[in-house]
């Protein structure tokens, strides 16, 4: 996997001064720089994609063609080295309590998250996917970067409750599961629901399709959110402060 010379560009979508993600800040977010542990994730990648396609979860049928070989392998799946290093930035500047992540796959985006909160030392990641051969591959490659996470074997939308997440101190959600905007919508319509602190979305794959992209743009006018970031057309943005309201 070679390194990137230059990073990605992005667009800021800022309706509070005081917001987290201002554009200088968003700047040096996706600044190309080197962190700790990235070599071993970048290793970890290589022997997970050396293992070939596995086949998808079973729940994938509904949103899969005929013709699909309903397998994949995991580069068709992970996060690119690049966004990988935002997320880690995102980590370290953001300083989450807790990173959700909806759609863990083999497990190598939680490397990067990890990678984040070990260096702050504080913090877990939770991460959910029902793929259950999938998420044993994943633990073993979390379990490489750092203990800070629990893996659940199972949606988001069956599993969170159960996990004790605590929503009224400042996380980060990471939503890379079934790209259907409907189904994305419902998961972030969830986190908001219940958020009572600052926390930060993160959605992968805004224009996998028109759907995905209008289900970002709707949810960027979502009460409490104060910031909004386009990374090139992969990686969405929004930052949300649910007292934002209280104090205009």
């Amino acid at each position: 996997m070679g390194e990137p010379t230059q990073g990605p560009l992005a667009v800021v979508r800022r309706k509070r001064d005081a917001a987290f993600l201002t554009e200088d800040r968003v700047a040096e977010l996706i600044r190309p720089r080197p962190f700790g542990k990235e070599r071993r994730i970048a290793e970890r990648a290589r022997l997970t994609q050396e293992m070939g396609p596995l086949a998808l979860w079973e729940g994938y049928r509904d949103f899969t063609a005929p013709e699909d070989s309903f397998t994949r392998s995991s580069n068709s799946v992970r996060t690119s080295h690049k966004y990988g290093r935002v997320y880690v930035q995102l980590v370290r500047g953001f300083r989450p309590w807790t990173v959700v992540e909806i759609g863990t796959a083999f497990g190598v985006s939680g490397m990067y998250w990890l990678a984040g909160l070990s260096a702050n030392r504080r913090g877990r990641l939770v991460t959910f996917d029902p793929n259950r051969q999938w998420q044993e591959i994943a633990r073993a490659n979390l379990a490489a970067i750092s203990p800070r996470f629990t893996a659940v074997a199972e949606t988001f939308e069956a599993g969170f409750a159960a996990t004790g997440i605590r929503f009224d101190r400042p996380g980060i959600a990471f939503i890379d599961g079934i790209h259907v905007g409907d189904i994305v919508k419902a998961q972030a319509e969830l986190l908001l629901a219940r958020i009572a602190s600052p926390w930060i979305l993160v959605f992968d794959d805004i224009r996998f399709n028109d759907g995905m992209y209008r289900c970002f743009r709707e949810i960027e006018q979502a009460a409490g959110v104060v910031s909004a970031v386009e990374i090139e057309s992969r990686v969405g943005i929004l930052e949300v402060d649910p007292t934002a309201g209280a104090r205009s």
